[in-house]
């Protein structure tokens, strides 16, 4: 799933303050369940050579992990952080605004055995 309004400016690192409501439900959801496990995967634009958005898109889904351990406390042994840069977009990247839909972070429900 998309994580609703966690969004990024190009390059940035950490989503702003209007995630903090979709942080705080998914913390509440984790919280729920300790079993429960899930992959922050982040992404970018197509600005830029693959490799270096790859790092950016991980370190994306890794600033959304500690936010959620860090401000929600959520358990860090639930939520794991990867990157796949550009490789997944939600749609072309020809404006503006759809490169900024495709700068996200998804949270992916993981197997138990994660």
């Amino acid at each position: 799933v998309v994580l609703n309004n966690v969004t990024f400016a190009p390059g940035a690192m950490a989503p702003g303050a209007e995630a903090d409501a979709t942080l705080a439900d998914l913390a509440g959801w984790l919280a729920e369940d300790p079993a429960r496990r899930i992959a922050l995967v982040g992404h970018t634009d197509n600005e830029g050579p693959l490799s270096g958005n790859v790092t950016l898109s991980r370190a994306r889904a890794e600033a959304v992990r500690s936010r959620l351990i860090a401000e929600f406390g959520a358990h860090p042994r639930q939520i794991t952080a990867e990157g796949v840069g550009w490789l997944a977009p939600l749609g072309p990247n020809d404006s503006p605004e759809t490169r900024a839909r495709n700068r996200r972070v998804e949270a992916v429900l993981a197997t138990a055995g994660r």
